[in-house]
C-alpha cells in the first residue's frame, strides 16, 4: 500500500507525537495536566490534543462504565508510540554522528 500525505499530517503537527509520548509517560491526566507540562503553547496543545482523540489515537479514561476528565491512549496509540520512541532513537543515533564527525 502506498502512503498517502494525509496519512501523516496529523503526526507532523506541532505537539503531536510529544502529546502520546507525555500520555504514554503518564497515563490517566487530564487536559489541563497535559497543558501545563511544559510553556508551549496552550491553545496549540489542547488543539492538538482535540485532534488526537478524534483520530481515535487518544481516549477518556472510564470508571465504573462513564467517561471521566482523564486521558489515556488509545490501543491505537498505544501501537503507534513504541514506533514514535524508535524513530526519536533513530534520530539521536544520527545527530550523535554527525556531533562526533
Amino acid at each position: 500500500m502506498i502512503p498517502r500525505q494525509d496519512d501523516y499530517s496529523l503526526l507532523e503537527r506541532k505537539y503531536a507525537m510529544y502529546l502520546l509520548l507525555l500520555l504514554d509517560h503518564y497515563p490517566n491526566t487530564t487536559k489541563t495536566d497535559l497543558m501545563r507540562m511544559d510553556e508551549g503553547n496552550e491553545k496549540t496543545k489542547f488543539v492538538r490534543l482535540t485532534e488526537l482523540i478524534d483520530a481515535g489515537l487518544v481516549e477518556y479514561v472510564e470508571l465504573n462504565g462513564r467517561k471521566t476528565n482523564r486521558l489515556q491512549l488509545s490501543e491505537l496509540g498505544k501501537e503507534l508510540v513504541p514506533k514514535i520512541k524508535k524513530i526519536n532513537s533513530t534520530l539521536r543515533k544520527c545527530r550523535n554522528l554527525e556531533e562526533s564527525g
